[in-house]
């Protein structure tokens, strides 16, 4: 039984991986595969409460990476703020790193996390390349706020839980870098917050 698990993994991430090939993202229409939908069907039957607390967090946070790579690329070439460019890059890199080192976690632990942006990454990029030039600095420095306290609260729900000891070591040292970037966010966000009412 045993075995038969560990001989299934592999060709699940390759299964992973060739979808994820076949399938290369673009920001504008629907996916016809969503990878965080194809990640959670990998990463079933879910007998073991714990695994599946580790499941549900890997998967989350390799979608948060994802969307803060998409909107820091949009960023880049849309902020009118020198700023919020600097912002977006860094997150950009940041991220990019993050995601890089939680795939690795994932397939130590043998989870599977999407490999592409997942469809409410897109959305997340699509709503925001609504915004006109004149609101695009604040709303997307918005989205940054929203987006890095929601996964913060998750680090933390991780670090208190009951997961696995080394997705918690790695929780533990994501922190400080997810709270500077809230901080430089909510910064730069107070200072575009009163040009905002008078723009909308």
């Amino acid at each position: 039984m045993l075995t038969t698990q560990f001989l299934k993994k592999p060709t699940l991430y390759l299964s992973l991986l060739t979808i994820a090939v076949l399938t290369t993202p673009g920001c504008k229409g629907d996916q016809p595969v969503d990878s965080k939908e194809i990640a959670m069907d990998l990463n079933k039957p879910k007998n073991d409460l714990a695994k599946e607390q580790d499941e549900r967090f890997l998967v989350s946070i390799a979608e948060f990476d994802f969307e803060q790579i998409l909107l820091g690329k949009l960023a880049r070439q849309r902020a009118t703020s020198t700023e919020v460019k600097e912002l977006a890059m860094m997150l950009e890199d940041d991220h990019r790193t993050s995601k890089s080192k939680l795939s690795s976690m994932a397939i130590m632990k043998s989870i599977a996390v999407p490999s592409t942006p997942t469809k409410a990454a897109h959305l997340a990029y699509d709503q925001l390349n609504e915004a006109s030039v004149e609101d695009f600095d604040v709303a997307y420095l918005t989205r940054v706020v929203a987006s890095h306290n929601e996964a913060i609260t998750k680090f933390e729900e991780c670090i208190r839980g009951n997961n696995d000891p080394d997705i918690r070591t790695w929780a533990i040292g994501k922190l400080p870098d997810l709270r500077m970037h809230l901080t430089k966010a909510m910064e730069l966000d107070a200072q575009f917050g009163p040009l905002s009412e008078f723009i909308r």
